[in-house]
């Protein structure tokens, strides 16, 4: 089937709705994979810190200008703020870990199929519309945040769990 050229013709909405909640899947996901954890009260990471539980100052311009802005808002660093926002409500504490990694998974399972979704659309369209590479972006996109995050799932709620026998 000869679909013709779909120069000039607009983008299919799927298509804008994939990439769009695909871009907000890898947003959450990247801050659940890399920089969540740091802020959960009682997480893996935080434990491992010590009592410390905190970074090294910052040594750059940048760093410290941006580190006396948190201070001057929270009275601490962000994730000191929120370690002990966290410490003290269960539903911050819980909250914070759907926004972190179930909100990925579910928001990137989506862009994906409504990337796929699009990809239909598009080509039964013949021609009509376009938006062939942000329906693959979207699933791209939706698929590795949907992953990442379900490899942050199970390295926290699921391998804690794992008998000793396995995880030596």
């Amino acid at each position: 089937m000869v679909t013709g050229s779909t120069r000039g013709a607009p983008v299919h909405p799927t298509a804008w709705a994939g990439i769009v909640v695909a871009t907000v899947a890898g947003v959450l996901g990247l801050y659940g994979s890399m920089y969540a954890e740091k802020q959960i009260a009682g997480s893996p990471l935080l434990e491992a810190r010590g009592a410390s539980g905190g970074a090294p100052r910052p040594e750059s311009l940048p760093a410290r200008k941006l580190a006396e802005g948190e201070k001057a808002v929270f009275g601490d660093s962000l994730d000191g703020a929120l370690v002990r926002e966290t410490q003290r409500s269960k539903v911050a504490n819980y909250t914070l870990q759907i926004v972190a990694f179930v909100l990925p998974f579910v928001l990137g399972l989506g862009a994906a199929l409504l990337g796929g979704s699009a990809m239909s659309a598009v080509e039964r369209a013949g021609g009509k519309y376009a938006g062939n590479a942000l329906a693959v972006f979207a699933m791209l996109i939706g698929g590795l945040a949907a992953v990442t995050a379900a490899c942050m799932m199970v390295s926290l709620y699921v391998w804690p769990r794992v008998p000793s026998l396995y995880t030596t």
